[in-house]
């Protein structure tokens, strides 16, 4: 196991690796939901754009930094609020369609 910190090439593919990696959707939900902030007017600046959705959503602004950058999808509360706050289907939002 020791070689693996030493050899670039070494690739570890477990279970507990494969339930890191990023769901299918979750760039496409990032891509939509930004589309949603442009259609409000809202700024540019992500720095600006997680605290709105923070407030917006009542969420910690480290987690609405992750959605707006594609490194978490929301739980199915979260996902029905977001459609509901921006008036959009869950399924176009979280990218099922």
């Amino acid at each position: 196991m020791i070689a693996q910190f030493f050899n670039p090439l070494y690739t570890r593919t477990s279970d507990a690796t494969e339930g890191r990696r990023a769901m299918p959707h979750t760039k496409q939900f990032a891509e939509r939901l930004n589309h949603c902030l442009d259609e409000t007017g809202a700024p540019t600046p992500i720095r600006e754009r997680a605290a709105i959705l923070s407030k917006m959503l009542d969420l910690p602004k480290q987690q609405a930094w992750a959605l707006l950058e594609g490194q978490q999808f929301p739980n199915k509360d979260t996902l029905q609020q977001i459609a509901n706050e921006f008036e959009v289907n869950t399924d176009w939002l979280s990218g099922d369609k």
